[in-house]
């Protein structure tokens, strides 16, 4: 018995010790790529921490339709869109970019309806996973809330790097000489019908999720640091994406919270001139066209 509690121990110190050196030699390599999405770009504005008035934040649905160049009159912008991202990530990223001393004057966050609702812990994970390997302690606040499991794994740095470390190297070898300058990606058009069936139909608001409540920890963190926060929801083809009663619960929701720089473009009603087919590369993605249309028209709704 005691023989198998040494080897035991011997194979976790190695571990351990494995999982040491990993980390402190991967992560100059880790704080030097500057570009893709396994946290490339956001250190790119950490290694521009002035450069930057207005920053954009959200899902792969503001990566792929907000131009920073529509909204110069704010001041020089960078998206930093994450593919598959909700507000809990975007609540993450200005955290880390803040704990660095980035200071924009104008924050814009994409969000949607359909990323408001109860909360799976799965998914709370998979966000989470989204920011590692940074370590703020916001961050660990909500990495505490997902178990032992979760703690335990979060303390090795293989884990944290779980999923990145091929992406990250190949954005360090190959892609790193300029970075993104304004993390904008337009789309081509879709070269296939679209997708018209209503996925949201009965689909519910929950105030009390972790997304929603990080929207309002968004609003603190924005007032504390004396950044402009506007709120943007986009639209879906023939609003395949929209419910206008949870939609309206929303608005009011986050009115009633002090976030009332909304602008809310959820239903393509609003934007006639994106109707068109050609606007869009799915039914939730606009094509590199319709992002710079619509990138145009919240330009027009954004003061000065």
């Amino acid at each position: 018995m005691t023989k198998i509690f040494i080897h035991i121990t011997f194979i976790f110190a190695l571990v351990l010790v494995s999982d040491r050196v990993f980390t402190l030699l991967f992560m100059p390599i880790f704080n030097r790529t500057i570009s893709g999405q396994s946290g490339g770009s956001i250190n790119y504005v950490i290694q521009h921490p002035h450069e930057y008035n207005v920053l954009i934040l959200g899902s792969s649905r503001a990566k792929n339709s907000i131009d920073p160049a529509a909204l110069s009159f704010l001041g020089k912008g960078y998206n930093l869109g994450i593919n598959g991202s909700k507000p809990l990530n975007a609540l993450l990223v200005l955290d880390v970019l803040l704990s660095h001393h980035v200071d924009p004057q104008t924050l814009i966050v994409q969000a949607d309806l359909f990323e408001l609702g109860p909360d799976q812990k799965d998914d709370t994970i998979e966000q989470l996973k989204r920011m590692y390997p940074y370590d703020t302690p916001l961050v660990r606040s909500y990495v505490n809330t997902m178990g032992p499991a979760e703690i335990f794994k979060y303390s090795f740095g293989l884990y944290r790097f779980n999923r990145k470390i091929l992406n990250i190297t190949y954005n360090f070898l190959k892609r790193n000489s300029q970075g993104e300058e304004t993390g904008f990606v337009g789309l081509p058009s879709s070269p296939e019908k679209l997708d018209t069936t209503p996925q949201f139909a009965n689909y519910q608001y929950d105030p009390s999720s972790l997304n929603a409540q990080a929207l309002l920890k968004i609003k603190e963190l924005a007032d504390a640091h004396h950044i402009r926060l506007i709120v943007v929801f986009p639209p879906t083809y023939q609003n395949v994406g929209y419910n206008s009663t949870e939609q309206k619960r929303l608005r009011e929701d986050l009115f009633a919270h002090g976030i009332t720089e909304v602008i809310d473009l959820s239903t393509v009603d609003a934007t006639p001139s994106l109707k068109n087919e050609e606007n869009w590369r799915d039914s939730f993605h606009l094509s590199a066209a319709g992002a710079e249309r619509f990138s145009k028209i919240l330009a027009s709704l954004i003061k000065p």
